[in-house]
C-alpha cells in the first residue's frame, strides 16, 4: 500500500525534475524530450515504491510470496508446454493446480484486506 503511495507522489516530482535536467542539458522539446522524461519519471517512481513496499511489507509475508511467486512460474511453464499438447496428462494436472493455486491465492487475499 505504502509502496503506490510512494510512488505515486513521487512521480510528478521525477518529473519535474527530468524536465528540468533535460532543460539545462539544451535539449528542445518535442516527442523524444516527453518520452525521455515520461520513461526516466516511470522507471523512478516504480523503483521507489518498490523499496517502500519491500521495507514496509512484514518477513513472513515476503516469504510466503515468493513461495507463491515460485509456484505460478512452474505452473506457467507447464502451462507454455500444454499449448503443444492441451490431452496430456500433465496438463490435465496443471491445469489443477492452477485452480489449486487460484483459490489459495484468492483466500489470501480475503484475508489480507481484512486484516488492514
Amino acid at each position: 500500500m505504502w509502496g503506490i503511495v510512494a510512488g505515486l507522489v513521487s512521480y510528478p516530482v521525477f518529473s519535474w525534475h527530468s524536465k528540468r535536467f533535460l532543460d539545462d542539458q539544451g535539449l528542445e522539446s518535442g516527442f523524444t524530450r516527453m518520452l525521455l522524461v515520461f520513461l526516466v519519471a516511470t522507471m523512478l517512481s516504480s523503483a521507489l515504491g518498490y523499496g517502500v513496499s519491500w521495507l514496509t511489507t512484514p518477513a513472513h509475508t515476503q516469504s510466503t510470496q515468493a513461495s507463491l511467486e515460485k509456484k505460478s512460474t512452474l505452473i506457467l511453464g507447464k502451462e507454455l508446454s500444454c499449448l503443444h499438447n492441451p490431452s496430456s496428462p500433465a496438463c490435465q494436472s496443471a491445469a489443477q493446480q492452477g485452480k489449486a493455486l487460484e483459490n489459495q491465492l484468492l483466500g489470501s487475499l480475503g484475508a489480507g484486506s481484512s486484516q488492514q
